[in-house]
């Protein structure tokens, strides 16, 4: 392995070693798993999607990001404009909830500057754990209406100030 570039090589080591630390967007990008690129899985919706990449998670596992999810950010004004930041949210994560509507969904939440919230949905069907969408979050799915507990959060990145977003 070439120690040319060592955020790369950390990137490419934690990609090998299967295990989770959080990266800079360069390392996220660095990181995608494009082993089973072209592979086809069905989403939630019935739809055939085409896999480009994955990324490792904190909470551990590959999340899959086809043409057709990454097409339908553009549905988004706000987020559109962040859709090249899809694996750095997925990969270095400021909270991680399930969806209280769907707890088989996880929601990816990142605060960019302090006052963007931007929400990535991870659907799962058939083992296959997908990204399904990114979009302007006002707040934190669920709080608000008590429907979600901080203590049912699956990831929290320390000194993300949550409660700004209930």
């Amino acid at each position: 392995m070439s120690k040319s570039n060592p955020e790369e090589e950390s990137a490419i080591e934690q990609s090998e070693a299967g295990k989770w630390k959080p990266l800079n967007r360069e390392q996220a990008l660095a990181a995608r798993d494009f082993s089973r690129s072209e592979e086809i899985f069905i989403d939630h919706n019935g739809q055939v999607n085409e896999i480009l990449y994955s990324i490792l998670t904190p909470l551990g596992y590959q999340v899959y990001l086809s043409t057709q999810k990454l097409q339908h950010i553009e549905k988004h004004p706000i987020a559109v404009k962040h859709k090249n930041d899809v694996v750095y949210i997925l990969s270095n994560p400021d909270l991680v909830t399930l969806n209280p509507e769907f707890p088989n969904v996880h929601i990816f939440y990142k605060s960019f500057s302090g006052n963007l919230l931007l929400a990535v949905p991870v659907h799962i069907k058939n083992d296959v754990r997908f990204m399904a969408t990114m979009y302007r979050a006002p707040y934190i799915k669920g709080l608000k209406q008590n429907r979600l507990l901080p203590d049912e959060f699956l990831y929290l990145r320390g000194g993300f100030k949550w409660k700004k977003w209930k």
